[in-house]
């Protein structure tokens, strides 16, 4: 299996299993924050739903124009944004637009090459530097995944041993 394929099976994996966990919680855990600073199961949604979009089209900026710099840091406006107000979000929206992002961006990442992963350009995150587009990839689309589903499921461990009385 290719590793663009490898990833796109990932993504969508993971996507399915977050929704799959987010459809059958209670709607009270969906804006339940288990730390006031720790982010709520719809506030993880919606930051899903940004961010898959995003680092779909910064990994192919990346590889159509490796002289260019590529993406972002935890105070992008974006970023922020969407994860603000998310009360007023519906859960039926918000899982509609990941799926339809989940499959635009398995569309675009099952095209690309082995080749095409392996171009290298340069970070705005001072963090990592020169990475290549398969770093975007694996770690800011699979891997960023696979640790918001285990989020939500500590979310929901939490919420269940705080709220069930014995």
């Amino acid at each position: 299996m290719s590793r663009s394929a490898e990833a796109v099976r990932r993504i969508q994996s993971s996507c399915d299993a977050i929704l799959a966990e987010a459809d059958r919680l209670p709607a009270e855990l969906l804006h339940w924050h288990p730390l006031p600073d720790v982010w709520s199961v719809m506030d993880i949604l919606c930051h899903i739903e940004e961010f898959i979009p995003y680092w779909t089209a910064q990994t192919l900026g990346a590889v159509k124009h490796p002289e260019r710099e590529w993406g972002r840091n935890h105070a992008d406006e974006a970023r922020r944004a969407a994860v603000a107000n998310t009360a007023a979000r519906s859960l039926a929206e918000v899982t509609k637009n990941i799926r339809a992002f989940a499959g635009q961006s398995a569309a675009a990442i099952a095209a690309l090459t082995d080749a095409d992963l392996d171009v290298e350009a340069r970070s705005r995150n001072p963090r990592w530097g020169m990475k290549p587009a398969g770093f975007i990839v694996e770690e800011l689309l699979v891997v960023h995944l696979e640790k918001h589903l285990g989020q939500i499921r500590r979310s929901e461990t939490q919420y269940l041993k705080d709220h069930i009385t014995t």
